[in-house]
């Protein structure tokens, strides 16, 4: 797999990571049409079974992997995965629904 830092992107990511907890669909317009993305983020067991947000996103598109994006304060990677590949417009739209998403579930725990 090639590895791509989206430096750029560091623009749009002066922000706190919201809390993801399940997977989410997400419709992404690119150049070559429309597409349903799945946005699913990756969490890690700790000491005492808790669970800890990675910062790494799996993306794909029904069966197929699209990649991985990773967000580490200003820092955003994306690791591609098979032959699909994404323009830098269309991780940036990615990351910054990931920035303004709110989850359902958790709706008023996180005020």
């Amino acid at each position: 797999m090639d590895f791509v830092k989206q430096n750029e992107l560091c623009n749009v990511l002066n922000w706190k990571i919201q809390v993801m907890v399940n997977p989410v669909k997400y419709q992404l317009y690119t150049s070559a049409g429309e597409c349903l993305i799945t946005i699913e983020p990756v969490y890690e067991e700790i000491a005492g079974g808790d669970l800890f947000a990675t910062g790494r996103y799996i993306l794909s598109e029904g069966e197929a992997a699209i990649g991985e994006i990773r967000v580490d304060g200003d820092l955003v990677e994306y690791e591609r995965s098979g032959n699909t590949t994404l323009a830098d417009e269309n991780i940036r739209q990615i990351v910054e629904f990931i920035r303004e998403y709110n989850e359902p579930e958790l709706a008023g725990y996180l005020d």
